[in-house]
């Protein structure tokens, strides 16, 4: 038992049921309490092997735990009568659901066959393909459509046009874990968007901590269509299958709740300073301050810090397409490494975004930065070789809610260009592997070149002179350049580090 990413996942489901395989046996019971120190607890433990049932909790130890999975309790709704009633019944008295969904490519064109509806404490799975549009009629279309019944979905878009054109479904009152994890990365990076959404696998990891070995059930599950795209047309529907339809909608709930806590975390901060304000200072000051002052107070303008202080570190930790947005490592990609066309040199494939709006995506880098910035590099050196920027090779990556894939954008040959010819082609499919900042300094580089040819200067260049001139990334954002970092104590969200990657890391509770 790996006490770390174990750790994450139990606590996950604490009070549901897990399966623990165990050198000496295997065991079922209600996860009651999980220790770091690799101690975890069960009641209402049966002997799987022995089918006995065990009175009180009991007790194992990590040296001794093989493998645990969780043991996921679902209802199967395949008709109308008794079941399909109770589960409306308990659907329509919860106000937060999470909502999922399989068939053949859904959307206007294509075929809903499963839904799954998952609460607290439930899971239904309602067989669309035999019950038909009365599913809806009968009561999931009030659901659906209720204002006060929130439902958690991740990317709800093919969702919606299969339901509004298909059966006249508007969905209404959606929290998509995909547009806030998008939301929460532009807060961590101070206003930057990431190059691509996120799967539901990368979410679960990224937020949720879970180790990837527990998520193989989506990957299990791609392997499947692509073997049999008709799958979900398959009856009966085998129980390892609806197990996996089980758990996509299971998941969706906890992280709901990770993600508005990253979400809220700047205000969990700013709030705490205020509850200090008055409190901690001094009574002469506090009899002079009058309460019909509207001034923005200096507590709330410490906002203003934490996103100098994202966007600095966001330019040191992540590079720059030229669409403007920041290109995010992939997490567990299939090919981590592709050979570039015609060398046996490998580069790194990162997931673009193809439908990416060009024409709204905003500009990093100011004019007066790159007028800094040539300034700066004619001071340190006269001319230097130009470099052939590397390209990166297409490479797809499936969605683990649906069938929609995003690919890469397509690299440029090797070329040289100066910079007033790259501030011209905002809208090329461009890509590097430099940061924003060795990027504009090798095309000021280039165009110093060509101005030193055209004045027939000869300079000679040394085999060994550098061929790139690193500098501070963070000198990309002059507006922040000569502001000092506050005194006041930092945000949680800056403390911010991917957890499930490094097992030392002291956020683990």
């Amino acid at each position: 038992m790996d006490p770390t990413s174990d750790y994450h996942f139990l606590n996950q489901i604490l009070w549901r049921r897990v399966k623990l395989t165990l050198v000496c046996g295997i065991f079922e019971g209600v996860l009651q309490h999980v220790d770091p120190n690799k101690i975890v607890v069960l009641k209402k433990v049966k002997n799987v092997e022995t089918d006995r049932s065990v009175p009180g909790v009991k007790m194992f130890f990590g040296h001794e735990i093989v493998n645990e999975e969780e043991e996921v309790t679902y209802t199967v709704i395949d008709q109308f009568q008794q079941k399909f009633g109770a589960a409306m019944l308990h659907i329509k008295k919860q106000s937060v659901l999470s909502v999922a969904a399989e068939g053949a490519n859904v959307c206007r064109h294509g075929r809903l066959c499963w839904l799954q509806v998952a609460t607290n404490s439930r899971v239904y799975l309602f067989d669309i393909f035999l019950l038909g549009s009365r599913v809806f009629s009968n009561g999931l279309q009030m659901v659906l459509e209720d204002k006060r019944i929130l439902k958690v979905i991740h990317d709800c878009r093919w969702l919606s046009d299969c339901l509004s054109h298909q059966y006249g479904i508007l969905l209404n009152n959606v929290f998509d874990t995909q547009v806030a994890d998008v939301l929460q990365f532009s807060m961590e990076t101070g206003g930057f968007l990431p190059n691509c959404i996120s799967t539901l696998q990368e979410s679960l990891i990224r937020h949720l901590k879970i180790a990837p070995k527990y998520l193989s059930f989506l990957e299990e599950r791609q392997k499947r269509i692509r073997e049999n795209p008709e799958l979900w047309f398959t009856r009966p529907l085998s129980p390892s299958l609806l197990k996996i339809l089980a758990l996509e909608a299971t998941y969706l709930l906890p992280l709901r709740l990770v993600l508005l806590d990253e979400m809220m975390s700047d205000l969990t901060t700013l709030v705490d300073g205020y509850l200090n304000t008055y409190r901690e200072g001094s009574a002469d000051w506090l009899g002079g301050m009058e309460r019909t002052c509207m001034e923005l107070p200096e507590e709330l303008l410490r906002l203003k810090d934490f996103q100098r202080q994202r966007r600095e570190r966001a330019a040191k930790e992540y590079r720059v397409n030229a669409q403007g947005l920041l290109i995010r490592t992939v997490l567990h990609p299939k090919k981590s490494m592709t050979e570039t066309a015609g060398k046996k040199g490998k580069v790194r494939g990162f997931l673009l975004c193809k439908n990416s709006r060009l024409d709204k995506a905003p500009n990093f880098t100011s004019h007066k930065d790159v007028n800094l910035l040539k300034e700066e590099s004619k001071s340190k050196q006269t001319t230097v070789e130009s470099q052939h920027l590397p390209p990166i090779k297409e490479e797809v990556s499936e969605d683990s809610s649906n069938k929609r894939i995003c690919p890469e954008s397509e690299g440029f040959k090797d070329q040289r260009i100066t910079l007033k010819e790259y501030l011209k082609i905002p809208k090329q499919e461009f890509q590097t592997n430099l940061s924003l900042k060795e990027e504009i300094e090798q095309l000021l580089m280039v165009e110093n070149k060509e101005d030193l040819k055209c004045t027939k200067q000869d300079v000679l260049v040394s085999p060994s002179f550098p061929q790139e001139t690193r500098v501070s990334p963070s000198d990309i954002f002059h507006p922040f350049r000569k502001a000092v970092l506050p005194t006041h104590p930092p945000c949680p969200a800056l403390e911010k580090t991917d957890s499930w990657i490094n097992p030392d890391s002291p956020n683990l509770p």
